[in-house]
């Protein structure tokens, strides 16, 4: 069989123009989107993670759970570029991280757990920014906040500085943000912390309707989604490692949290060896 491998077109600026640059990807890397080759990262003499080996497959909905210190932020904080490793590396579609563009990384929406608005613009300038820096239409800016305004409740607060929101409706402004370009990757680092739990079901409808649309999506949560489904990949990270959970460990878990989970394993109930990525 022919070996398969897809492209990245890229644009890249030399010498005054621009020409097409190919990336091509073999099959072996091809489904991977990230990969954490013996990462290691402390700070000061605290160690986070400890040669920590992980892969994410594209078009996956993939949750990540873990005790409050765990590790969880600086994840992905790592993820977005904002951390780097101590030891090891980083890899984003066949490339260390550190060698992408911001062409590659406008296909990404990045959600942090402390809402990043600005709070002197109002709402419809915070949700449009990313619109404009892309040059889109002002016909098209119109659209796709007046359509997320709807979809987030924000309507009524389109003219309203964010300082004048609350800190749930502020956590919505920055949901909307990173959903409005339509990425085809979603890195939400606990989504939901500030919403009551009929909006954080809300917000994690929406990001399962993306996935389902083919979009990528990795959460951090305590706050995992009521409905269950198969294509769930579940991870918990503890002891300075991330692991994927077993159906047997899920069920037992029962998607009540990680105060649950963790006192299940004290407690011996299920193996937590070779389970890991």
């Amino acid at each position: 069989m022919h070996s398969q491998c897809f492209a990245i077109s890229a644009k890249v600026k030399r010498n005054s123009s621009y020409v097409d640059k190919m990336i091509t990807l073999e099959r072996e890397v091809g489904k991977l989107l990230f990969q954490f080759k013996n990462v290691g990262k402390r700070f000061g003499i605290t160690p986070v993670f400890r040669e920590m080996n992980f892969a994410l497959e594209r078009g996956t909905f993939s949750i990540l759970t873990g005790q409050s210190g765990s590790g969880k932020t600086t994840f992905f904080r790592m993820l977005c570029g904002l951390e780097r490793p101590n030891q090891g590396e980083i890899v984003f579609l066949g490339r260390r991280l550190t060698q992408h563009s911001a062409v590659h990384l406008k296909n990404i929406g990045f959600i942090f757990q402390n809402p990043r608005g600005l709070l002197d613009k109002d709402v419809y300038y915070n949700l449009a920014l990313p619109l404009m820096i892309d040059g889109a239409s002002k016909a098209e800016i119109d659209k796709r906040v007046m359509e997320w305004g709807s979809i987030l409740g924000l309507r009524p607060r389109l003219k309203s500085l964010c300082r004048e929101l609350s800190g749930g409706e502020i956590q919505k402004v920055e949901f909307a943000r990173a959903l409005i370009r339509r990425p085809r990757l979603i890195l939400a680092d606990e989504p939901t912390a500030h919403l009551d739990p009929l909006q954080a079901d809300l917000l994690m409808d929406v990001l399962w309707d993306h996935y389902k649309d083919g979009a990528t999506v990795f959460i951090s949560t305590h706050h995992p989604p009521k409905f269950h489904h198969p294509s769930i990949l579940r991870y918990h990270l503890d002891s300075c490692q991330i692991r994927q959970l077993s159906p047997t460990e899920i069920g037992m878990s029962g998607f009540k949290g990680d105060r649950q989970l963790k006192m299940q394993e004290d407690a011996g109930l299920f193996d937590t060896e070779g389970t890991g990525q």
